[in-house]
């Protein structure tokens, strides 16, 4: 979803299809070919303006399955695997042709909440009930083995407006029924969570393991996961889910972005809520996106969204779970040197090879 530089003359002459199948630039690599769900190739550009890469022959191989993915990595027909799957860890750790590169995840996976009138989600005390049911730390050891962080808030410790201070509600099913009996829902009622099976790293497990711990709060959750290609425009509609399993990663380094992209009341006008699809709305959340985006002063804006963050967690539009470990695997005797990136782009003029 990110536009460089192209040719104006190309783009014009071209249909939309065919410069994106075959698209025209002025990096560092030439297209060469597309074999959707296969692979794609890149060649040097030698004439880049910022000096030829030194890795001359790209190959992009789209290898979705985790069992396949280790078996090319292990067999040495490619170098680099990027998304090791958490269940190829250990066999990766003890082959000794292979290495295991790591760096801890920007990306917060959370659960989403509407607050629509006439429904239990309008009443804080049930959302604060959910994410009280919830079971992190558990999450954390048992679906993602280790390989992940709790989070509190929706933006990562490189963002502008992120809160150390911040820190997740504790898990405390007692006080969740408790909520529950006090907003009159002592005997539960029905819900869906939503969310994808195959986007984030054991996304449909996470989904899972959270409807498990809610009926154990006497809510009646189902689980409705599907893959990403059906879920996502479910989600960008604002009109099929309350409660659904999404994740953020703010390349901008801004947190109002995510806060106003997944939070705020959709608004065309202002670019708010194209992510919000369980339409969750609330004018003091509003307020703070409005200042936000009037304040050019970055200590006194990283303040005001230290704030939101704040009041975003008493409002509860969102149930932030962790931040997971980004992955990759290579084979020792190839000479590859690669540093991973914190927003998991493979940029390849910066990979080098012996």
């Amino acid at each position: 979803h990110q536009l460089f530089i192209v040719s104006k003359k190309d783009v014009e002459s071209r249909d939309a299809g065919d410069v994106g199948v075959k698209p025209m630039g002025t990096g560092p690599y030439k297209f060469v070919e597309w074999v959707k769900g296969s692979h794609l190739k890149f060649t040097a550009n030698e004439a880049y303006w910022g000096g030829a890469p030194k890795i001359k022959q790209v190959e992009l191989k789209i290898i979705t399955e985790p069992a396949t993915r280790f078996a090319a990595l292990a067999s040495g027909s490619v170098d680099l695997v990027s998304g090791l799957p958490l269940e190829m860890f250990e066999q990766i750790q003890q082959n000794p042709k292979l290495e295991i590169l790591s760096r801890p995840s920007r990306r917060v996976i959370y659960l989403a909440l509407g607050n629509k009138a006439g429904t239990p989600l309008a009443d804080v005390r049930v959302r604060r009930a959910i994410y009280l049911a919830i079971n992190e730390d558990e999450i954390i050891q048992k679906v993602m083995q280790g390989k992940a962080s709790p989070a509190a808030q929706l933006a990562d410790s490189a963002s502008t407006g992120f809160n150390p201070a911040l820190k997740r509600l504790p898990f405390d099913p007692e006080k969740s029924k408790a909520l529950l009996k006090e907003a009159g829902y002592e005997s539960g009622f029905e819900i869906t969570l939503a969310g994808p099976n195959d986007r984030y790293v054991n996304d449909a497990k996470i989904a899972e393991a959270a409807v498990q711990y809610l009926n154990k709060v006497g809510i009646k959750a189902k689980l409705d996961v599907k893959p990403k290609a059906v879920f996502f425009p479910e989600v960008t509609s604002r009109e099929k889910f309350d409660f659904y399993l999404l994740s953020w990663l703010d390349g901008a380094y801004d947190s109002a972005r995510g806060i106003s992209t997944n939070l705020a009341t959709y608004n065309k006008e202002k670019g708010w809520g194209g992510w919000n699809g369980a339409r969750f709305s609330d004018p003091e959340i509003d307020a703070l996106m409005d200042q936000a985006a009037a304040m050019v002063d970055l200590a006194e804006r990283d303040k005001l969204l230290q704030k939101a963050h704040v009041v975003i967690q008493e409002k509860v539009p969102l149930i932030p779970l962790h931040c997971g470990i980004d992955l990759y695997g290579l084979v020792k005797d190839r000479g590859v040197k690669f540093t991973p990136r914190p927003e998991r782009w493979l940029v390849y003029k910066e990979i080098e090879k012996n």
